[in-house]
């Protein structure tokens, strides 16, 4: 059985003179059991390649606009399907555009999408909603708005392969270079994405599929992934 934790999320500050990304930052341990794997370890920011404007909110919540902190990933079982959904919002004030980032290794052949969601009764939600229980033990239904992906690219795949080149390898590890292949970060980034219908303050849901294909060797095993999820404006 899969298990994972979203880690807290932070902002980073203002500097003066000078044109930052401002993120908050989502960290996914996906685990085919255990153990935990040591990743990102120095301090430097994973935003890539786009100078952004410093927005006056921007975060990443949980379903029904809660903290991050009380968002989990879990019960990914490879024997039971082909995919597994969680929700997670992007909220704030004062933006307009922002940009989805995400960051994982590929111990576990996993591949990744993310779709617009929307939020549903639960008489209007269909069979493939994803349901979020809050804090207050309330329950909440959300299906994806469209059968249609996020677009983005990855900036540094190896071609056809779930591996990454080590063009971003001092993204991850700085220096450091004895790194086996599969612990070297794949970087994928999403095309812009204006806030849905342009609301102040808003909160947009997303659904984040973790997907896998039965005929590769994918197992419930001991393998381990991590994956850093960031919004930044734009």
């Amino acid at each position: 059985m899969a298990e994972s934790i979203f880690g807290k999320f932070r902002k980073l500050e203002k500097k003066k003179k000078l044109q930052l990304v401002i993120a908050v930052s989502l960290l996914v341990v996906l685990l085919v059991a255990l153990p935990a794997y040591a990743w990102f370890t120095h301090k430097r920011s994973i935003a890539l390649t786009t100078k952004i404007n410093a927005p006056t909110q921007l975060y990443i919540t949980a379903g029904n606009k809660e903290s991050v902190a009380n968002r989990e990933m879990a019960d990914i079982d490879i024997e039971e399907g082909s995919y597994k959904d969680f929700v997670f919002g992007i909220g704030g004030i004062d933006v307009q555009n922002y940009q989805i980032q995400l960051a994982h290794t590929t111990n576990i052949p996993f591949e990744y999408e993310i779709y617009r969601a929307k939020s549903v009764s639960e008489n209007d939600k269909s069979a493939e909603a994803v349901v979020y229980v809050s804090d207050s033990d309330d329950t909440f239904y959300y299906d994806k708005a469209g059968n249609t992906p996020v677009g983005g690219k990855y900036l540094n795949r190896d071609g056809t392969e779930i591996l990454a080149n080590n063009t971003l390898h001092e993204k991850s590890y700085d220096s450091y270079g004895n790194v086996q292949k599969n612990a070297e970060a794949l970087y994928w980034q999403s095309d812009t994405l204006p806030v849905k219908d342009g609301g102040q303050p808003f909160c947009d849901y997303y659904i984040i599929r973790v997907k896998w294909d039965k005929n590769e060797t994918v197992k419930n095993n001991k393998e381990t992934d991590m994956v850093y999820l960031t919004v930044q404006r734009k």
